[in-house]
């Protein structure tokens, strides 16, 4: 886990409820969301990095022990001020390029929408418009915020620079490939219910390989779409929000446990190469064949991935 000295991480959790304090916020959501924001920002001026999920768990570390009355009873200093006003600024800024690029969609390809198909469009926007880690709070604050302000006619009236056009042909991108990233969505949950991996370790490097891994079984998957250099890499960012939403899944599906297997010993391989791995110990996985039709993988890993 991403290491933050004592006085800072104070720093940052106090900095939290200087914001619910300056906006009137009054619950644990809200201070989850927040503290989300607050990364993405710490992020943003190079102060943190994160790997994998691991910002869910600092997410959880600055609302530990949560308790309001601190909103209402605390002086809170300049520079704890200073930084839920950095909060504030961040998200005016990417809830501006969503509306912008959303607008932008519903004015060159005038879809259908209803409040699911609104949603979606939002989620997909999300992580092409923005580089920073979006936890899950602030993402799905983002998306109800946003969708709930949706107004279709004022979208299509409205003046739009170019930039935003070039940005919504983005998304029509991925919303054709759909399917893809649905498939790679699956694969690493499997990889993760089945091999267990730290939360460090579920970063770009194991979705890259398992986009790379549908890619190769398209036929086996029913896809049929080609995927570039430059959708790839997006389908990555769409993948990585998803895992961030993710709370419960299902168990995974025969398919999605087979790829991940293969994912597993694609990793296993780029380890050895950038000599990360002397010598892989890890048991071979045995694939078994349940009668409700679903599998288990056998065995014990051991794995390091980086982001």
């Amino acid at each position: 886990m991403t290491t933050i000295d004592p006085d800072t991480q104070k720093l940052l959790r106090r900095a939290v409820y200087a914001y619910m304090k300056q906006h009137g916020e009054q619950s644990l959501g809200a201070a989850r969301a927040i503290a989300g924001a607050l990364l993405a920002v710490q992020e943003t001026a190079g102060l943190l990095t994160f790997r994998g999920l691991e910002a869910e768990r600092w997410v959880d570390a600055l609302v530990k022990d949560f308790d309001l009355s601190q909103v209402v009873e605390t002086v809170w200093s300049a520079s704890e001020q200073r930084l839920a006003s950095q909060v504030k600024q961040w998200r005016g800024t990417i809830e501006a390029k969503i509306r912008d690029t959303l607008d932008a969609y519903i004015q060159t390809y005038t879809p259908e929408l209803d409040s699911r198909k609104i949603q979606a469009l939002v989620t997909t926007i999300l992580p092409i418009v923005e580089d920073a880690t979006v936890t899950r709070d602030e993402a799905q604050r983002l998306i109800a915020c946003i969708s709930d302000q949706v107004n279709v006619t004022a979208a299509i009236a409205r003046t739009i620079d170019s930039k935003w056009i070039l940005i919504a042909q983005k998304v029509a991108q991925i919303i054709q490939l759909r399917n893809v990233e649905t498939a790679a969505t699956d694969v690493v949950s499997a990889y993760v219910h089945e091999f267990q991996p730290a939360t460090v370790d579920i970063g770009t490097t194991l979705i890259e390989q398992a986009v790379q891994a549908v890619s190769n079984h398209k036929v086996q998957l029913g896809i049929d779409a080609e995927i570039n250099s430059e959708t790839h890499q997006l389908l990555v960012k769409q993948v990585m929000l998803k895992l961030h939403l993710k709370v419960a899944d299902p168990p995974p599906t025969k398919t999605a446990l087979e790829i991940a297997q293969q994912v597993r010993d694609e990793v296993a391989r780029f380890r050895q190469e950038q000599g990360l791995d002397a010598i892989d110990y890890t048991p071979k996985i045995i694939v078994k064949n349940e009668p409700d039709g679903s599998s288990t993988l056998g065995g014990e890993l051991s794995i390091g991935l980086e982001q």
